[in-house]
């Protein structure tokens, strides 16, 4: 542990050494395909051409164009490759990249905000949401002081019903939140339906695509029975998608499209004022680093449509082995019915956070779920070959705690989840932030 700067310089070799050895520990289980999500691509070649090109722009900043014009190369093109593939035909959508997901997330909710503000003149802003929507929106909309309006979704499908969430949007809604799919159970909201509902209303629809981006135009294109979910919906105005995820890129980027430029100009900051100068950045960021887009760019022209395509067969195949042994099993039930690359199951019968517990002890790594009471597995590259491996272990835990239904591991997240499902939420947030306090710890 150290809590404060070496008195002299350590030397290079022990640094990289002490590294090495965190980096040992941590890597067989993901390397291994045992881990839920996390890792999505993992392959040698593929890390090291990221790594080199990483290595050339470990300085740039994309906040200084002039010094490194092609850093701002490698993310107007990023952003157009991401576009080619998702904006339905549409040639004028366009976007920027962010850090990620949430932030993402944040720009198009900000962006909708200023677009109402400015040609609507609401001051009272409101985004509607199914209760599915990845929590990146909950946290945009407290940080930019909009309601958030939740709506719930079937219990047995995990779907929204657009006449339900139609009840929902009013003069004040300034968005309507879809997934493509949703992160708990990989469930597609009904985006044209939305779309149908956003122009009604004159509002914005946002679909987040953080992990579907790279994967449902690819599957559409191969066959698989994708549903309408991009820009050639009608009524939508922007999309999140992660390249950090199934575009398998290094982690801390993503993109942000919208329908044309004149949108985009709402999430941009200006500021004209500044004694330092003239002030504008895309979005929230200012300095930012380059090594990250030019490492982006350099995993996408290394996959290639060809590559894309090839890997989500590979992931689509897998999932849909695994959902249909899940489906199959005594116990267990699948939520909803998903058709991409999550497969989330729940159980009437025994506690299922403690199948999870039981998979964890096997060595797997999987998401814990709640309302319902859920664990998923989000299918990845490195999972593909282990997925046989996957279903056998299920069935064995699966088995086990149907032999002992009351039985409950203490140290595992079974207690956890038992107890905080019974406590209000302010506790649960005071528990959170303990938790938050504890990892941030030296």
């Amino acid at each position: 542990q150290i809590f404060e700067l070496p008195s002299k310089p350590m030397s290079h070799e022990t640094i990289i050494s002490r590294m090495e050895g965190y980096h040992a520990k941590e890597k067989s289980q993901w390397e291994d395909g045992w881990v839920s999500g996390a890792v999505y691509h993992g392959g040698v070649d593929h890390i090291e051409v990221q790594n080199k090109a990483f290595n050339l722009y470990a300085i740039s900043n994309p906040l200084h164009p002039d010094i490194w014009p092609s850093v701002m190369k490698f993310e107007a093109e990023v952003v157009s490759m991401t576009a080619s593939f998702l904006n339905g035909g549409d040639k004028a959508v366009c976007g920027t990249m962010t850090s990620g997901g949430t932030e993402s997330i944040l720009m198009a909710a900000k962006t909708h905000r200023q677009w109402a503000s400015e040609t609507k003149g609401i001051t009272n802003f409101e985004i509607v949401a199914p209760v599915t929507a990845h929590a990146g929106i909950d946290k945009a909309c407290e940080i930019l002081n909009i309601k958030l309006v939740h709506v719930p979704v079937d219990q047995k499908t995990m779907a929204v019903n657009p006449k339900t969430l139609r009840k929902y949007v009013n003069a004040d809604t300034i968005m309507i939140y879809a997934s493509a799919p949703q992160y708990p159970h990989g469930i597609i909201d009904p985006v044209a339906e939305l779309g149908e509902i956003a122009q009604e209303f004159g509002c914005g629809l946002h679909v987040d695509c953080c992990l579907g981006g790279f994967v449902l135009p690819f599957a559409k294109k191969l066959g698989y029975p994708i549903p309408d979910f991009d820009f050639g919906v009608p009524g939508v105005t922007s999309m999140s998608v992660d390249t950090h995820k199934y575009g398998y890129a290094t982690k801390g980027t993503s993109v942000v499209l919208y329908r044309n430029k004149e949108f985009r100009r709402y999430q941009y900051f200006t500021y004209p004022n500044w004694l330092g100068g003239l002030y504008v950045t895309p979005s929230t960021a200012g300095s930012r680093p380059g090594a990250l887009s030019a490492a982006t760019w350099a995993s996408m022209m290394a996959m290639g449509e060809e590559g894309y395509l090839a890997a989500t067969k590979e992931i689509m195949e897998a999932q849909r082995k695994v959902k249909e042994a899940v489906s199959k099993m005594n116990g267990i039930y699948l939520n909803g019915d998903p058709i991409a690359m999550i497969v989330a199951f729940g159980s009437k019968e025994v506690n299922v956070y403690s199948i999870a517990d039981k998979m964890s002890k096997k060595g797997w790594s999987l998401n814990s779920l709640q309302n319902p009471p859920s664990v998923h597995i989000c299918m990845t590259l490195r999972n593909c070959k282990v997925a046989d491996k996957f279903i056998e272990d299920l069935q064995q835990c699966v088995d086990e705690c149907l032999a002992d239904p009351t039985a409950i591991d203490q140290d595992g997240s079974a207690p956890v989840y038992g107890m905080t499902s019974s406590l209000p939420k302010g506790a649960i947030d005071t528990v959170l932030q303990a938790y938050t306090d504890v990892v941030l710890k030296v």
